[in-house]
């Protein structure tokens, strides 16, 4: 029995290697180059400075509102470069209950630089696009965080005493897929 095993396997392994040795040999073959060109990439930045808070309120009660204004500059370059602009929400932090009581709310003022910002879902987002979009093109937006306290939106003694840290509002700019 033993010796029908390993002539099984013998036989095997030569029929594997004759196999493996068909279609081995080349025969003629060629190619051929085209010049294509290169490929590059565009660009898509997003800057802010620091701005200004109209009226600077220090203890806020129900009934506050006030704005934040500053300018973003945005840089576009690429076809089908559209970008959507937003208010990251996880960059306001700070106690739940008075966080769910203040109302934030993004708007955008008129753009320089030859681009467009259009309103889209979900809130504080907006669909930025460059009028020329190969070009690179440097966009200055104008934004307004309007940050309020309604009355209506705390009862009894509700986010007395808390704090939501708005140092840190961080913009989002994020390529819309064409």
């Amino acid at each position: 029995m033993k010796k029908l095993t390993v002539g099984l396997v013998a036989t095997g392994t030569g029929v594997v290697l004759l196999a493996a040795g068909i279609g081995s040999y080349a025969l003629w073959s060629d190619s051929a180059t085209v010049d294509a060109g290169p490929v590059d990439s565009g660009v898509m930045t997003i800057a802010a400075v620091d701005g200004t808070w109209t009226p600077d309120i220090t203890l806020w009660v129900p009934g506050d509102t006030t704005t934040y204004t500053t300018d973003l500059t945005v840089t576009l370059a690429g076809d089908n470069l559209d970008s959507q602009l937003a208010i990251d929400a996880a960059s306001i932090t700070g106690d739940p209950a008075l966080l769910a009581a203040l109302e934030i709310d993004l708007t955008i003022g008129a753009i320089t630089g030859g681009g467009t910002a259009t309103p889209t879902g979900p809130p504080n987002t907006f669909t930025l696009a460059s009028a020329t979009p190969t070009v690179s093109t440097v966009l200055t937006v104008p934004v307004t965080i309007t940050v309020d306290f309604p009355e209506n939106s705390v009862t009894d003694t509700t986010a007395q005493d808390e704090s939501v840290d708005l140092s840190g509002i961080e913009f989002t700019l994020t390529q819309i897929a064409p």
